[in-house]
């Protein structure tokens, strides 16, 4: 047990340091319950958001945050267990690179995807509406529709895929933001943690009327409220932090130094607890420690 207290404190000191790589460990490395949009916080100031009232087409460039939704009607809804409904909306970044004359350069990410894109603009009297298209070698590839009414702050617009995947329409409203990483930024409790993948059983023995009967519990893994107590990205944890958490409260506060970073988690569960944080922001597939 003491080895396993020392290598989970290890790990949440080096963090920061040591690049994460969108692998098949990473998206495994935490469990997370499903949100709803409506219970987001309203707590921003980490994030800076900018909120600028678009006037000219240079206001445009920047990143545009916000929820990809399902587009299809009253088939958006997925049933993670008995109790749990995922809406199937995921927190999207846009960003919009460049803008030379009528055509625009970027990247959108979102699910732990990063996609480059490219299209075209026209200003008309007013509005903005923007085609921008993926390159199509990624099976959730698919083209934008976008438009923004001038002095204004929301970006709109519909997503579609190339290919015939589950969800192949999607809609959005996003906001022009700055990413801004805060390692003070505390954990919002805007949902709960719960590994409803995974079904854990335990066996116990209890004696009734002077017999031994063996039974079965079963539970989903959970977390409890010292993951909103806990930052390991601002000061070193010790073994007195560590030694009576969780297995979830590890798991969470070890992938909080990653999303405060921006990192974008393709692992749904965990995308969906930290979809649900208002300063949460995806921007990075690969966190690089710092070059002295």
């Amino acid at each position: 047990m003491k080895i396993f207290y020392a290598i989970c404190l290890m790990i949440l000191m080096i963090g920061c340091s040591e690049q994460i790589k969108n692998d098949k460990k990473i998206q495994d490395e935490v469990q997370s319950s499903p949100s709803d949009s409506s219970s987001k916080s309203s707590n921003s100031e980490s994030l800076g958001n900018n909120n600028v009232i678009i006037k000219n087409k240079e206001n445009l460039i920047g990143n545009w945050v916000g929820w990809f939704e399902s587009d299809m009607g009253n088939q958006d809804n997925d049933l993670a267990n008995e109790a749990i409904y995922w809406g199937r909306e995921n927190k999207i970044t846009i960003s919009i690179e460049e803008i030379e004359g009528g055509n625009v350069k970027g990247h959108s990410i979102v699910a732990g995807n990063y996609r480059p894109f490219s299209g075209t603009i026209s200003d008309l009297e007013t509005e903005f509406t923007l085609e921008l298209k993926e390159p199509g070698d990624n099976q959730y590839d698919g083209s934008f529709q976008i438009s923004m009414e001038k002095n204004q702050k929301i970006l709109s617009g519909k997503w579609k895929a190339y290919k015939s995947i589950q969800i192949n329409k999607r809609k959005y409203e996003l906001t022009k933001k700055i990413f801004e990483y805060n390692p003070n930024q505390e954990l919002e409790n805007s949902s709960s943690y719960v590994d409803w993948t995974k079904l854990k059983t335990e066996k116990f023995k209890e004696e009734y009327e002077g017999e031994i009967f063996e039974s079965i519990s079963t539970s989903f893994s959970t977390a409890t409220d010292s993951i909103y107590s806990i930052n390991a990205s601002n000061r070193m944890l010790s073994k007195n932090d560590l030694e009576n958490l969780k297995k979830g409260d590890l798991l969470i506060i070890r992938n909080t130094i990653y999303a405060r970073h921006g990192f974008s988690f393709k692992n749904r569960p965990l995308r969906i607890f930290f979809d649900a944080q208002e300063w949460y922001m995806p921007v990075n597939m690969n966190i690089k420690p710092p070059i002295d």
